[in-house]
């Protein structure tokens, strides 16, 4: 009997730690990294119907992220990795438009609201680099 108690304490602190484990990457592998950039939301329509005005910590988000419409009042958080950031800050923002590129205006993975972006990074940096999750 005892070495059947022993076995199973081993296979609950193996289990454990498998399930410790997996849940560590899946919130790791989670997060993707991209650029972010800043707008100045403005009260116009956009390519999320119903979703202008909806705070100041919104971003729009490039075609992948975007994915048609389906990113539309999705929430992301978002954490600055390089130069410019302000260090161990996290934002959380809310899909409300996609990015139109442009020849003055190339897309980034998500533009930020000015307010979500200062809450991260120092505007003057213009363009930073930042990792992103889903909060779903």
């Amino acid at each position: 009997m005892a070495m059947k108690s022993i076995n199973s304490r081993s296979l609950s602190a193996a289990a454990a730690v498998s399930l410790i484990c997996a849940l560590l990457l899946a919130d790791f592998a989670a997060a993707d990294p991209g650029t972010a950039g800043f707008f100045v939301p403005r009260s116009a329509a956009t390519a999320c119907p119903g979703r202008k005005g909806l705070g100041k910590l919104v971003a729009a988000a490039d075609i992948l992220v975007f994915r048609g419409g389906k990113a539309c009042g999705q929430r992301f958080e978002v954490t600055c990795t390089g130069a410019g950031c302000k260090k161990g800050k996290k934002v959380v923002v809310q899909i409300v438009d996609t990015c139109s590129p442009s020849k003055k205006n190339p897309c980034q993975t998500l533009t930020l609201s000015r307010d979500a972006f200062a809450a991260i990074a120092n505007p003057n940096a213009g363009v930073v680099s930042v990792n992103f999750k889903s909060l779903k």
